[in-house]
């Protein structure tokens, strides 16, 4: 009979072993599994703060946007009355008729070397 107690004893102990792998491997399994939970946690997190950063950006790049915008209008507007205001103001160069016509004929003269004014009485080199 010792030897069916020691059989029993190993029986009893390899049971134990089987046992104690089993559950090793069920508090791996459970351990796998908590840690695709908390992963899947930290990814949604990082999800949504994604999303709140991506948010904010657009509200910064439309509210500078609408800034320049409103800037360059005004530009705009400030240039096109200025533009107006010149047009309808009286020109320091603007002459009349028979001033026109004074500098062409000057103008006409010298180029054609028929001005009696020019320094050495003739064309210009």
């Amino acid at each position: 009979m010792a030897g069916n107690k020691t059989e029993v004893e190993a029986v009893a102990t390899v049971e134990q072993a089987m046992n104690l792998v089993l559950q090793a491997e069920r508090d791996a399994e459970r351990a796998i599994a908590e840690c695709e939970r908390e992963g899947r946690e930290i990814l949604t997190a990082a999800h949504k703060r994604s999303q709140r950063i991506a948010s904010r950006t657009d509200e910064r790049i439309a509210r500078i946007q609408a800034h320049w915008t409103a800037r360059a209008s005004l530009t705009i507007k400030t240039m096109e009355r200025s533009d107006w205001k010149r047009e309808r103001e009286q020109s320091d160069y603007q002459l009349d008729q028979a001033a026109l016509n004074d500098i062409t004929e000057t103008v006409a003269a010298y180029l054609t070397g028929s001005d009696s004014q020019l320094a050495g009485g003739g064309k210009p080199e």
